[in-house]
């Protein structure tokens, strides 16, 4: 499923009508209906108020009210102005109801104070529609700041009002959100923190637009849900297979004191799929790790990085892909580590890499002077603080808009970029993908570490590196779900993960 922008979202509805010709008011009516049938469903014993701004929006309010007062309901509506001032669909249905003599309560400064909300009932925010930018004033800010400040559940249609529709954290007062009940599409806010927390429960409603719209190759991002997941093909039917065919992933990394990040990114490889792993590291470390991945073959890197070959060692074992960062360390031999590595895959064979942990330390100051290899696709997987270092802006920036952080990262780092946290982002800079698993029990030790073994088991099969994390992130959060439904996830760690991952692939 596509997501959208308020400019991709109106540009739909223009064509609709402009050039397929379904009349504003079809779509208006299947709009309001829609809500209407779920507010039926689920508060059919509540009383319902609804507020409405002079808009389309409004309008979507005016047409739920007529369907809940032809079934038997009795809906207040508070219209913010003078019915006059409606927009030209809207007067449509705002007609409807007043033939139906449901009393139309316009307000303003002056005769605020008359609405009466009920301690059982329950809102319609149709105040302003995703079209809406700025700062909520005079009425509407009213009826928002009144809104918030009952304890009532809150329904907004299309997106809460006050909150811009891509991406950006509201200015202003903003409508907190029980349930956002959201046309045609899922609009960049409603999917995306920090502007998710405003929408609760998110309803995707089919209003009639033509499918060839929705689903226009023009429209860069998407969610990542299952049906993405299963469109991918990913599990491999073919009985004819060896081992050296599910690929050979290099991993290095698990460096001296933190050989557990090693052992699970190997072990989520194999759970998902992977034919082979090696895991190099330093001598030590090698000891300590040899035989807790029974499966993981295990390398140890010379004392002086400088003399490691990396090149004919991928040839001699016909490397796939390869992984490094995750427990590398800091120190000046990690670095040299990473650099020579960085420096020494092109014409290996290899054409995937992720990067990821300490890995992304060193990446950001290597693309201050270099850049990776062209020929070769990179997948880096930074939380929050590593996106901060390495395009050196503010986390606070940064979080501010994810998606559009998510897109600079790739483009700047040349990189499809996984930007973790809620609701994971990955990008490769025009192409843009939304999570929709997981859970804050994902917040725990090791979790990164599990996700680059995800990730890298979906690299060796025959997809693109977006796809490969893309596929990750889901299965990752699909974990934490998984888990959460027999535990409380506050106790969920890394390897509760991994335990997870056969059932949710």
């Amino acid at each position: 499923m596509k997501v959208v922008t308020s400019a991709e979202m109106r540009e739909i509805d223009r064509i609709s009508i402009e050039e397929i010709g379904i009349p504003s008011s079809v779509l208006m009516n299947n709009a309001g209906k829609s809500v209407a049938e779920i507010i039926m469903h689920r508060f059919k014993d509540k009383k319902i108020i609804i507020f409405c701004g002079t808009g389309n929006n409004g309008g979507d309010g005016f047409t739920v009210a007529y369907y809940l007062l032809n079934n038997g309901m009795e809906p207040v509506i508070y219209l913010s102005g003078k019915k006059n001032r409606v927009s030209e669909t809207s007067k449509i249905f705002l007609d409807l109801c007043g033939n139906m003599n449901l009393k139309i309560n316009e307000i303003d400064e002056n005769n605020i104070s008359t609405i009466s909300i009920n301690k059982d009932s329950v809102i319609v925010d149709a105040i302003l529609g995703t079209g809406f930018e700025g700062i909520p004033k005079g009425i509407h800010k009213e009826f928002i700041k009144l809104i918030n400040s009952s304890d009532n559940k809150v329904i907004s249609i299309d997106v809460p009002s006050g909150l811009n529709s891509d991406g950006m954290l509201p200015s202003g007062e903003c409508i907190k959100a029980d349930f956002t009940v959201t046309i045609g599409l899922p609009k960049i806010s409603l999917v995306t923190y920090p502007c998710k927390s405003f929408c609760g429960e998110l309803t995707i409603v089919d209003i009639g637009f033509p499918s060839f719209l929705t689903s226009d190759e023009k429209l860069k991002v998407k969610l990542i849900n299952e049906s993405f997941f299963r469109d991918l093909k990913i599990n491999n039917s073919d009985n004819d297979i060896h081992k050296g065919e599910r690929g050979h992933t290099l991993l290095i990394g698990g460096f001296n004191g933190m050989e557990g990040a090693a052992i699970l990114t190997a072990s989520a490889l194999f759970n998902t799929g992977a034919g082979l792993v090696t895991i190099a590291t330093e001598n030590e470390s090698r000891r300590l790790i040899a035989g807790k991945v029974p499966e993981a073959m295990t390398l140890s890197l010379p004392d002086d990085p400088e003399s490691f070959i990396l090149g004919d060692f991928i040839k001699s074992k016909k490397i796939t892909t390869l992984i490094i960062g995750p427990g590398l360390g800091r120190t000046s031999y990690s670095e040299k580590i990473f650099r020579n590595t960085i420096g020494s895959i092109i014409g290996t064979g290899i054409k995937k890499v992720l990067i990821d942990g300490d890995g992304l330390f060193f990446l950001a100051d290597f693309i201050k002077y270099d850049r990776l290899p062209a020929d070769i696709d990179f997948i880096i997987t930074p939380h929050f603080m590593e996106a901060s270092r390495i395009l050196m802006k503010d986390i606070d920036v940064i979080k501010s808009n994810r998606l559009e952080s998510c897109k600079e990262l790739a483009g700047f780092t040349g990189c499809i970029a996984v930007l973790k946290g809620p609701a994971t982002i990955v990008s490769d800079g025009y192409n843009s993908f939304i999570n929709t698993t997981g859970n804050n029990g994902l917040a725990t030790a090791g979790s990164g570490d599990v996700l680059s073994g995800i990730i890298g088991a979906f690299m060796n099969r025959d997809i693109t590196c977006a796809e490969a994390a893309a596929a990750g992130v889901y299965i990752h959060g699909l974990c934490a779900d998984i888990f959460g439904k027999r535990a409380s996830v506050s106790t969920m760690s890394a390897a509760d993960i991994i335990q997870n991952i056969r059932v949710a692939v």
